[in-house]
């Protein structure tokens, strides 16, 4: 065997836990490309990394791709700290350490792009672009009343049909599925409360007066579901006017599952 022959691409999709966090296990996604550029993907509320799955084989190729499960989600620890978005960014930071991950592209999803938001302000050196997909933190109407009726009693079939816009309800089954497993656990289920008690009491955007676009240095892009009712798209000001913005027909709150391979050819087009 050549010992200098290119390392093959991976394009199966293998979860993996690190102690080495101090927060608890840290469980993740690793797979494609190991001499390419680092796409780091972050799920939303009560899904895990497995949401990604659809986008993640058609970019092995090119990139090395990392989806992680944020704290209270999926395999990873249920600690979710103060629940604030300081715990989560620290969280994340800790989290590229552990990976070598020295600096990344990120792809954010709903609060996981409110998330990447809070990481870009706080450690911008360590972001080479945002992708958000339905990011949360911008303000706007921020539809509650699913979530809470999901947390408080298990409703997860009717958080499902609001999470699913026209493309997606083939998928109504299995997100329900995975909604009831995400909070089946006592423990989980209460570090959900906290992330979005959390949110609502400080304020579902990043900042009252809007989020200040100029604090972000690297190139960012915005996808939205035209259908998105549970965070629809917020007033054209809370937008970064030089960020291209892709509606996406027949979607609602997740393009990255509805529209796979919509999202896919935006990345492709986006990402160098």
């Amino acid at each position: 065997m050549n010992a200098h022959a290119p390392i093959k691409p991976s394009r199966k999709i293998s979860l993996s836990l690190s102690e080495k966090h101090s927060h608890g296990p840290l469980s993740y996604l690793e797979m494609g490309n190991p001499e390419g550029e680092t796409v780091v993907f972050v799920h939303g509320f009560g899904a895990d990394l497995l949401t990604w799955q659809l986008c993640l084989v058609p970019l092995a190729a090119t990139y090395r791709l990392i989806a992680l499960d944020l704290p209270g989600h999926g395999r990873g620890a249920p600690d979710v700290g103060d629940a604030s978005l300081a715990f989560m960014t620290g969280w994340l930071k800790e989290a590229f350490d552990v990976l070598d991950i020295a600096s990344a592209h990120i792809v954010g999803h709903s609060m996981g792009a409110k998330i990447a938001l809070g990481f870009v302000l706080s450690h911008a050196e360590r972001v080479k672009s945002l992708s958000l997909i339905a990011p949360a933190g911008l303000g706007g109407n921020f539809h509650l009343d699913a979530l809470d009726a999901f947390l408080g009693g298990d409703d997860a079939e009717a958080l499902a049909r609001q999470l699913l816009g026209p493309r997606g309800q083939n998928l109504g089954a299995s997100l329900t599925a995975s909604l009831q497993n995400a909070a089946a656990d006592p423990v989980r289920r209460e570090g959900l409360k906290a992330l979005l008690g959390n949110a609502k009491a400080y304020g579902l955007a990043l900042s009252p007066e809007g989020f200040d676009w100029k604090r972000v240095m690297c190139p960012v892009q915005i996808m939205w579901g035209d259908h998105d009712h549970l965070i629809p798209m917020p007033q054209a000001h809370r937008l970064p006017t030089s960020a291209p913005l892709h509606l996406i027909k027949g979607a609602g709150h997740l393009p990255h599952m509805e529209a796979s391979a919509t999202v896919v050819a935006h990345l492709k087009e986006f990402l160098p």
